[in-house]
């Protein structure tokens, strides 16, 4: 259903002159005097609503709480006309040339070039209008799960199955792996953005930090109380995220091991964790549906969103850091306004889960 600024055909950014001469223009085109049809009386009803309401202040400012605006926040729109005040999604492609689940995407941060791998161990470089392949990569051995892709043709894929950890390094350079067998069967696993480093949680409530370069065990802690079943890393690899089925999630200095803090007001079994780029908000996803907006400053929780009907198994933030996608096993893609605590509805993408999720740096995919 459009909005009334969409009825009119102007922004929400629209002074009092501007609202009036639009219903000028389009009552012309539509006023029963001028054209007879049906169709021209319903849409001349549907411009008279949208222009009494647009048209009186008080009644502009309540509609415009209605969408998730303030009265500060549509004095501010001129100024930041720049930032999309509502989200139009759509399928744009369905590629199928993984053969098995896909498990990871990204893209290249210079390029824009978009990346996937699958549950074969297969990563596929896609080209620039991501139509068709343009390189294509096998893995041998164990099971990708999670890939990182710090600069252009060069990836870090890590995976585990049973008790076998398994990390890959492939670039311009010679290919890297290596294999190895932990204490305790690990659970989550995830590579560092700029894919020096590696992070896996266990079962065993254990967080360990290894090299991706040669499988050396940087930092090991244990301070949650049950298994470890998230992982997250800030955008420049400062900070690390670890959530767990305790109902919390901590961060860390992936350096020391040092504990910065604790958040505790997850209630549940916590199953994704996101960094926004701007390092401002963090996201966290539960068991409960739930997906919490917490402001890294001072850890307080700022929104809490619900939508999915199944557990979310990803979540990415816009490069600017207002807008999060969200990934579920329900099939679907939830959109959500971070900054102004709304959202703008999912996307019915598969009958089947979905396990990644990703936004291109132009943020147009």
């Amino acid at each position: 259903m459009p909005t009334l600024y969409e009825t009119l055909g102007i922004s929400q950014h629209a002074n009092a002159k501007q609202v009036r001469e639009a219903y000028h223009k389009l009552a012309r085109e539509y006023h029963p005097d001028v054209n007879t049809s049906q169709d021209a009386h319903d849409r001349m009803a549907e411009i008279n609503v949208a222009f009494e309401v647009l048209s009186d202040p008080l009644r502009r400012n309540q509609y415009d709480s209605s969408l998730g605006y303030t009265t500060a926040e549509r004095e501010s729109r001129q100024r930041e006309s720049s930032r999309p005040t509502a989200v139009e999604a759509e399928i744009y492609r369905r590629l199928r040339q993984h053969n098995t689940p896909v498990y990871g995407i990204g893209f290249e941060p210079t390029t824009g070039r978009m990346v996937s791998s699958s549950f074969d161990n297969e990563v596929i470089w896609w080209d620039k209008r991501i139509e068709k392949p343009m390189r294509r990569h096998r893995f041998e051995g164990g099971v990708v799960n999670a890939i990182s892709i710090p600069g252009e043709q060069r990836i870090v894929a890590a995976g585990s199955t049973e008790q076998i950890l398994s990390c890959w390094t492939l670039g311009p350079e010679r290919p890297n792996s290596w294999r190895q067998t932990p204490k305790s069967w690990v659970c989550s696993v995830t590579p560092s953005p700029d894919g020096k480093s590696l992070a896996y949680g266990t079962v065993n409530r254990s967080v360990h930090i290894a090299r991706t370069s040669d499988g050396f065990n940087q930092v090991s802690t244990f301070s949650h109380e049950e298994a470890v079943t998230a992982l997250a890393w800030r955008s420049d690899s400062g900070m690390l995220a670890t959530g767990s089925a305790d109902s919390t999630v901590r961060l860390w200095d992936p350096r020391s091991g040092r504990e910065i803090s604790v958040i505790n007001r997850v209630i549940s079994t916590v199953t994704s964790i996101a960094f926004s780029p701007n390092n401002k908000y963090l996201a966290v996803a539960a068991v409960d549906l739930s997906i919490r907006i917490f402001k890294l400053s001072d850890l307080s929780l700022i929104k809490t969103f619900y939508g999915h009907t199944r557990p979310i198994e990803a979540m990415a933030f816009h490069p600017r850091s207002w807008l999060l996608g969200t990934a579920s096993r329900d099939g679907g893609v939830g959109l959500w306004d971070v900054r102004r605590g709304i959202g703008h509805g999912q996307i019915e993408a598969s009958h089947q889960p979905i396990s990644c999720i990703a936004f291109s740096p132009m943020a147009n995919i």
